[in-house]
């Protein structure tokens, strides 16, 4: 690939100043980085240079590219093709078209906020983010609004949260950074994606993968070989052909692609896009799954992006790498040779460990979903009680600033290295099973689900970050200038000793983690429903309304919102598992017999009778279950409140499911590939 290439679809800042006016270009860099208003003249001129620019890549046509409340994307394309006054044919992208679009609002998730009778609803242009051209269309990344102004996507309290922790981090910053005057700070984000790829013939045959994103049975696979052999091996050479595919429809859009490797599970892969500024890195994590699924299907593979597509595999996560950054570059969470002595730096990690303790329901909500359920706890993936990973060099100095009497424990772990001699390494090793950890200069969230977009848990950070570094702002600002570090410190200390309780380092697999957690006051849910129950109840959403991101009616629909995915995920299980009974697996297990039958009508033998019996007895019990799954959906269907059909559909369909899946796994071992109709574990998870 051409270096001159990269980016060629992409509408960039680059890009913007060559096609456009140089002072439209200098009103669109104010407005950019100010906040500002653009004014309708200079909207008109880089919506034409934008239309020029599109169609001489091949674009016939331009969408407003917004995410709405179900973390999904939505587009409405429009034909640049237009008539003028004369009945002649003309491109047409007027200033207007661009900063405004009209999607039916009715039609998405809302929780009640829109009925189909109110279908307004508006999308503005986020001039702070690339547009771009894909499959001939040209896309303007979007917010999404009602008619009212009410809060329908994902994106514009991410945007808003982000000038929040700017203002505020801001205001820290230029109090000890005299000699670099900061007037913005950057929410930083870096993620890393990881799924897994199956050949499309086993998933066309397996309808639960198809409409839940995993596998409803399933007997577990003997993979162990290749668990082994798997994780950062050599890439299967039909995969590394896909990736080749990947990265170049990336580097087209200006997408910085960092790495990519196998993952511990067979067939699961991970590819890493490079940092950018949160609300632009949020994007393009919602272009790379919209490019790995597609580009999957032109290789004849099919790709899985919920969190646990097969039982006692790992699953797949999406890390999210969190970090701030001034206008001149600094990055704010880098140490220093000399922690103990960087107040800036002791400050925000402060921040960041009382954001992590106090919104601990916040931060498991947004970093999950009723899928993610499945994968939380093991196999890689973290457990569903917050804790933070900061190292022991870094607790030992928070140690030292809270306790004048501390002696640090001075630890250097030394390697030798053929031929390089001895290196010292880190003081502290990883903790794979740390939700949050501390990371060098970066906060890696691992509990985030790998098909969620992570803008829900961006924003929350946001929020909670402003809101911690206000009050060190408004407290270190009456102070006199000579004991600004003194205060500084006095604050560190105050921060840690109230939430140390959320700093761990062990193994956060334990049963003796669990009980260590409870004494310490650490929340555990294990479901998200727990979570968004607990959350309501005791009022946690409040700080959404008091930082003005979401009015109450807001709230109250994006708690209705989540528990709607929570009834439509288990009901919809439900029902594919009774499709599967009777489409899949009745039949299968007709078959089986039918060959036993026919066998016996040559030869007797009383273990193959007694194996056609047990497999009709397990049938029997199979039919029986669609008769409870018949009268589980009846029953919801009549409950009035929401939150209770939740809770009853989760309860009965996880204790159902479990049930039925236990004997259809027994089933699949005892009919032959030959009469088993679905492709099972060992045929999906064969190497590519």
């Amino acid at each position: 690939m051409v270096l001159k290439e990269f980016g060629n679809m992409a509408f960039d800042k680059k890009t913007m100043k060559e096609n456009v006016p140089y002072p439209v270009y200098l009103k669109w860099k104010q407005a950019a980085r100010n906040n500002a208003t653009l004014d309708r003249e200079s909207a008109d001129a880089i919506a034409h240079a934008m239309k020029v620019w599109a169609i001489s890549k091949g674009a016939t046509s331009y969408t407003h590219w917004f995410q709405p409340l179900n973390g999904k994307t939505a587009t409405k394309k429009t034909a640049f093709l237009n008539r003028d006054g004369k009945h002649n044919p003309i491109n047409r992208f007027s200033g207007k078209e661009l900063i405004k679009g009209e999607p039916d609002a009715s039609s998405f998730p809302s929780g009640g906020m829109r009925s189909t009778f109110e279908a307004r609803g508006y999308t503005y242009w986020d001039l702070t983010a690339n547009s771009f051209i894909l499959d001939k269309v040209l896309y303007i990344p979007s917010v999404f609004v009602s008619f009212y102004g009410e809060k329908l996507d994902k994106k514009l309290p991410l945007i808003e949260s982000m000038n929040m922790v700017s203002k505020e981090a801001s205001r820290v910053c230029n109090l000890f950074l005299k000699e670099e005057k900061t007037y913005r700070v950057k929410a930083k984000l870096g993620l890393e994606q990881e799924f897994y790829l199956i050949d499309k013939k086993y998933f066309d045959k397996r309808i639960d993968l198809e409409y839940s994103g995993m596998t409803l049975v399933g007997s577990d696979p003997m993979v162990e070989k290749e668990l082994i052999s798997h994780y950062l091996g050599d890439i299967p050479k039909r995969v590394d052909e896909f990736f080749e595919d990947v990265n170049s429809e990336l580097y087209k859009l200006g997408i910085y692609m960092e790495a990519e490797h196998n993952e511990v599970g067979p067939n699961q892969f991970e590819i890493a896009i490079m940092y950018e500024n949160v609300n632009i890195s949020v994007d393009n994590n919602q272009l790379l799954m919209h490019i790995l699924e597609k580009t999957a299907l032109d290789h004849d593979l099919v790709c899985l992006l919920k969190e646990k597509p097969f039982k006692n595999m790992a699953g797949s996560g999406k890390h999210n790498n969190y970090s701030l950054a001034t206008n001149y570059g600094r990055n704010l969470f880098t140490p220093g040779k000399t922690p103990k002595n960087n107040p800036v730096f002791l400050l925000f990690l402060a921040s960041m460990i009382e954001v992590c303790n106090k919104y601990q329901k916040l931060i498991r909500i947004a970093s999950s979903s009723v899928t993610n359920d499945y994968r939380l706890g093991g196999d890689e993936a973290p457990p569903a009680i917050i804790s933070l990973f900061i190292g022991r060099d870094l607790e030992e100095v928070l140690e030292s600033v809270a306790n004048d009497d501390f002696e640090e424990k001075v630890i250097e772990n030394m390697v030798k290295i053929p031929h390089l001699g001895e290196i010292k390494t880190d003081s502290s090793d990883r903790n794979r099973t740390s939700p949050i950890a501390y990371t060098g200069n970066k906060f890696e969230f691992r509990m985030l689900g790998s098909s969620k977009s992570a803008a829900d848990l961006n924003t929350v950070i946001n929020i909670g970050f402003a809101e911690s570094v206000k009050k060190i702002a408004d407290r270190l600002e009456k102070v006199d200038e000579d004991r600004l570090k003194e205060e500084a410190y006095s604050i560190v200390k105050e921060i840690y000793q109230e939430n140390k309780n959320i700093l761990f380092q062990g193994d956060g697999y334990s049963e003796e983690w669990e009980k260590e957690a409870e004494k310490r006051g650490l929340e555990n849910f294990p479901t998200f429903l727990e979570a968004v129950i607990a959350a309501k109840a005791t009022k946690a959403y409040d700080i959404f309304e008091k930082s003005g991101i979401f009015t109450k009616k807001e709230i109250e629909s994006i708690i209705k919102v989540e528990y709607e995915d929570v009834t439509k995920f288990f009901s919809s299980q439900l029902e594919i598992l009774n499709n599967m009974i009777h489409q899949e697996i009745l039949p299968s297990a007709m078959r089986e017999i039918a060959s036993i039958k026919d066998y016996l009508s040559f030869v007797e033998n009383e273990r193959l009778r007694q194996r056609a019996r047990k497999i009709n007895e397990k049938v029997g019990k199979l039919l029986d279950y669609c008769d409870v799954i018949s009268d589980i959906l009846e029953k919801s269907e009549n409950m009035n409140l929401l939150e209770d059909k939740a809770k009853y559909l989760q309860k009965e369909t996880r204790k159902v499911s479990g049930e039925i899946r236990q004997i259809s796994d027994a089933l699949e071992k005892l009919i032959s590939r030959e009469n088993y109709s679905m492709p099972n574990y060992v045929d999906m998870l064969k190497t590519l």
